[in-house]
């Protein structure tokens, strides 16, 4: 299924007879030039596709066709934008073919940019959905994939076009194709923000997030001009060379299902809107069909492949192009009068923050490394824009350049999440083993942010399955910049854990724990967060099943808890690059208001290298008690996918450990490349030993091996593998969506 058809099933029934829609901005007069029709550009839109246009401009240079004005939907739009801004057509495949898609499109690499709270407040696994809580009810967001990275794209591509308003005056007069959700109108963008103005015009509806303009809501222009050949006549054009990307007619064997004719129904209605421009050609005008081949909407890592395409198909009409061809001389004269650079001069006179209502400018400010006095450099404030937009209350970041153009200062317009500042994220999650266990866990997670000007949180989590939970919080900085916190936090857990005696399981055991806890904090830059506290935690221990191993009752633990976590990784599943590492303290005190004395430590490490398409796994961990004889319900637990696969999840109670472990995984198959999902063949190896164990058994070096298939995929992680140890045990088990159950410190915390 193509790109638009999987975002666009939401606007099925807008846009089929829109083609006759009038048409909504007026357009200018441009002055016909003396001995030769003026010529309008018409590109069509098609994704991954439009890359195409980029080789069609290509040949329209080598045959000295000058071109009198442009118009174009959505990926037409942005080549046609460029061109327009006065980009040859070089330069255009230049930045075209340089684009990082998977950063653009698929948003790879926004988690470096997220400070460390943010990271540390946890992913969700199963879908990356975030809802709003309004009045009016909880609202989803108006596009599935974050747009803050293309529209940085777009603004650094017309960079110093974008000083000019009047897309009349631009070096080659203009017009963007969008859609007005509200009115089913088309929409024709004369004026305003150029980077803007394309934006709108491949806001593909459920994808992309609209643009708002006025009292309109734009989208896509393809749903009612794909081929936009009247704004081109009503620009300028006497008459007009057509780009048209053409697809394979669709698979009948593919269209049997209701939701495949469904899915079809969106091209259906956008081709006929195609159709009936195509219709209106002239005597004297070029159609351009360039054969896509199987390149298809989203295939935007396949767009370098398209430029040859556009080449190949613009030379078979080289003979119909070339009466619109110049004189050397004459078009060498056209092409440096409407080439213009888009390097910007100058020096920022001051930096200032526009439209915020909830979010606190001046945290924004001590984020910043933008000043007055800095050169207007587009790649620096293109940097800085990533970095804004990629805190939790942004949709996008856009900025003007006000006032001088010497001096210009810096006014950054960040776009507030519209359904803030109560947000909800849902998750799901399940785990099975060989023994027949089969553990759940269904997760809700509330955050209200902007509590107050420092940016405080109230946090609220619920799960429920194997381990259930129900947690509120406050997390309170101390300053605008957000280095110290202090946070207040109440959470009631009950959890099911299962006890072994030489690899047999004799009991379960039913823990319910109600815990209060003060922690002051420290973030250390966007990677690093400390905190240590008092923690106070009344624990209920019950036999649920089985034999009673442990002691029963009600004990109360009190006392130092410190937590140090650092995390650098690109995605918190199955990380392909980055470090993470996480130190937890505790130490139960009875002149702390604690019935037992005991403290333990716990250290984790783990790191993932790139290796050309594979990647390394390397993890160490330990834990010691400090000789302080752990209860039994406070030792260690061992074993499990993220220790010795070979063990059932924590089967090893354990008053010290540790462990290495070294994984190595092939990929073997790309499902979704622009979003880096794809399926990898792992092996592991971990060796250890453990230290007095609740059972008994023998303490001592442990090895185990593990093979395994895993990734992520559009339904969220998933893993399948068997792994088994040096004492002859072995498991097998099943994990999709979010991880569920907890073991070493490899399994919860920062590593979670």
């Amino acid at each position: 299924m193509s790109f638009r058809r999987r975002f666009q099933c939401v606007v099925l029934l807008a846009g089929a007879l829109q083609a006759l829609n009038p048409i909504v901005s007026v357009a200018a007069e441009v002055p016909q030039a003396t001995g030769r029709p003026r010529v309008g550009l018409v590109l069509a839109g098609g994704g991954a596709k439009g890359g195409a246009h980029v080789g069609v401009l290509k040949v329209l240079e080598e045959l000295h066709v000058p071109i009198d004005c442009i118009a174009g939907t959505s990926m037409g739009a942005l080549i046609g934008g460029g061109y327009a801004a006065g980009i040859p057509a070089d330069e255009l495949e230049k930045f075209l073919v340089n684009i990082d898609w998977k950063k653009v499109v698929g948003s790879q690499g926004r988690r470096d940019l997220e400070p460390i709270e943010q990271k540390r407040s946890g992913p969700t696994y199963s879908n990356e959905f975030e809802f709003g809580i309004t009045p009016q009810g909880v609202v989803a967001p108006g596009g599935l994939i974050n747009t803050s990275n293309i529209e940085d794209l777009l603004r650094v591509y017309v960079a110093r076009a974008r000083l000019e308003t009047d897309f009349n005056k631009l070096p080659i007069p203009y017009r963007a194709v969008a859609t007005d959700m509200v009115s089913s109108k088309m929409v024709v963008l004369d004026q305003g923000d150029l980077a803007t103005a394309m934006r709108a015009s491949m806001a593909i509806p459920g994808g992309f997030s609209p643009v708002i303009l006025d009292d309109m809501i734009l989208s896509d222009g393809g749903l009612v001009r794909n081929i936009p050949i009247d704004i081109a006549r009503n620009l300028c054009a006497d008459q007009v060379i057509v780009v048209n990307l053409v697809e394979p007619e669709a698979d009948p064997v593919k269209l049997q299902s209701a939701t495949q004719l469904l899915a079809r129904s969106m091209d259906v209605m956008i081709i006929a809107n195609e159709e009936l421009q195509l219709a209106s050609l002239r005597p004297g005008d070029v159609r351009i069909d360039v054969i896509m081949g199987d390149i298809g909407t989203a295939d935007f890592e396949r767009v370098p492949d398209t430029v040859p395409l556009g080449v190949t198909a613009a030379r078979q009409m080289s003979d119909a192009l070339s009466k619109f061809s110049v004189p050397e001389p004459q078009y060498v004269a056209w092409r440096t009068g409407v080439t213009h650079s888009q390097k910007m001069d100058g020096t920022l006179a001051g930096v200032r923050y526009e439209g915020l209502e909830r979010v606190n400018p001046d945290f924004l400010a001590h984020r910043q490394k933008l000043q007055a006095g800095d050169p207007v450099d587009i790649v620096t404030i293109s940097e800085e824009a990533q970095r804004i937009s990629a805190l939790q209350d942004f949709d996008s970041v856009s900025y003007r350049l006000d006032g001088n153009r010497e001096s210009p200062t810096l006014t950054w317009l960040p776009q507030e999440k519209k359904f803030g500042p109560n947000y909800l994220k849902v998750d799901i999650g399940a785990y099975a083993s060989r023994e027949g266990d089969v553990t759940f866990a269904l997760y809700g997670r509330h955050v209200r942010t902007w509590v107050n000007s420092f940016g405080a949180q109230w946090i609220n989590e619920v799960q429920l399955g194997g381990e259930s939970l129900l947690t509120t919080g406050f997390y309170q900085p101390l300053d605008v910049a957000r280095r110290f916190f202090i946070e207040p936090r109440i959470n009631f857990s009950r959890s099911l854990e299962d006890v072994f005696v030489d690899d047999e399981r004799v009991a379960r055991y039913n823990f319910q724990d109600f815990v209060a806890e003060l922690n002051l904090g420290a973030n250390v830059g966007r990677y690093g967060q400390a905190r240590i506290g008092y923690m106070y935690d009344e624990r209920d221990i019950d036999v649920d099943i089985g034999s009673s191993v442990m002691p029963e009752g009600k004990p109360v633990d009190a006392g130092v808890h410190l937590l140090a976590e650092l995390d650098s990784r690109d995605t918190a599943f199955n990380p392909t690059s980055g470090f993470a590492a996480a130190i937890d303290y505790m130490k139960s005190d009875t002149s702390m208001g604690a019935d037992r004395d005991w403290e333990k430590a716990e250290i984790g490490i783990g790191m993932a290298l790139p290796l050309r398409r594979d990647v390394l796994w390397i993890t160490v961990a330990a834990g010691t008690d400090f000789d302080s004889g752990l209860p039994g319900d406070r030792q260690f637990s061992v074993g499990g996918p993220d220790s010795f696969a070979g063990f059932e999840q924590g089967e090893l109670r354990v008053q010290e450990y540790w462990l290495a472990n070294t994984s190595y995984l092939w990929r073997v198959k790309d499902l979704l490349t622009i979003r880096n999902h794809s399926l990898y063949v792992g092996v592991g190896l971990t060796g250890g030993q453990v230290f007095d164990r609740l059972d008994g058994g023998d303490d001592g070096e442990l090895y185990g091996g593990s093979v395994f298939l895993t990734g992520r995929t559009l339904f969220g992680p998933l893993t399948l593998g068997v792994g088994t140890t040096s004492t002859d045990s072995w498991s097998l088990w099943l994990s999709v969506g979010r991880p569920v159950g907890h073991g070493t410190i490899l399994e919860k915390g920062v590593f979670r």
